[in-house]
């Protein structure tokens, strides 16, 4: 793969600076072509520069970079969020599937950030315009964080946690399976990862390759092994070391 045409965007000089030692030391797949540290150098470099990947601090001088985003036509760049901001903030980052650093950068993180954009470069992801829309309204505005963002092969989509029935395991990938039971979709994530970001209190995984909406049990059938009726009327199996987990947390809601 070729080196990543990438800037840097931070309106703090030492966090810029930081940065760019960091990169340049330990993430030899990028090459560094601007670093800007204003809204508006950021603004004009994104616009008129041929690039692959920026690193952009959510608060810049005088504005924010969300409200740059949306005022730039360009969307075929991958983008790395540096942030400062409260876990309420990283869980909006994370339920809409958007890489994110964390003030102050740990260089574990940065490579796995960069290991995770090249991925997404090789299956041809993008951030889109709706997914921008969706982060800046939850993180600037405060409002609730309504729609799990899950990037497929060829689009994203945007659910609802109350509309899934069952997440199945697929390697690498995961199947959503909706109220809708004309709806399947493939994520390019694994299931391990919606399991953290979906709530505990609503999703359990009952089995290594399934993941179940609590609200969408009908009832947990023990004869023959034990097994899970789901209101879309599929029975999925429950592993014996999730099953005493499950009826506890039953008896719970």
């Amino acid at each position: 793969m070729k080196r990543l045409r990438t800037i840097l965007v931070d309106d703090e000089k030492n966090n810029l600076d930081l940065l760019e030692y960091f990169i340049k030391k330990n993430c030899p797949s990028l090459e560094i072509i601007a670093c800007c540290g204003t809204y508006d150098s950021a603004k004009s470099t994104i616009e008129n520069t041929d690039f692959d990947l920026v690193f952009l601090d959510i608060l810049l001088d005088h504005d924010n970079s969300f409200h740059m985003l949306e005022r730039i036509d360009k969307t075929s760049f991958h983008i790395i969020f540096t942030t400062a901001y409260d876990e309420y903030a990283i869980k909006a980052f994370r339920y809409n599937a958007t890489d994110y650093l964390l003030k102050p950068i740990v260089i574990e993180d940065l490579i796995e950030a960069v290991n995770r954009v090249e991925e997404q470069i090789q299956k041809k992801e993008f951030v889109n315009r709706e997914q921008i829309k969706q982060l800046s309204d939850t993180i600037l505005k405060k409002k609730p964080i309504n729609y799990l963002t899950v990037s497929g092969m060829d689009r994203v989509d945007f659910i609802q946690p109350d509309d899934i029935v069952y997440l199945k395991s697929a390697g690498r990938y995961t199947e959503f399976y909706l109220r809708d039971k004309k709806r399947k979709i493939i994520s390019s994530r694994p299931i391990g990862q919606y399991e953290t970001l979906l709530s505990e209190d609503q999703f359990y995984r009952i089995h290594n390759s399934f993941l179940i909406n609590l609200n969408a049990l009908i009832n947990i059938n023990k004869r023959a092994g034990n097994y899970c009726e789901l209101s879309n009327g599929v029975s999925l199996p429950i592993s014996r070391r999730r099953f005493e987990g499950l009826i506890k947390l039953m008896r719970l809601k």
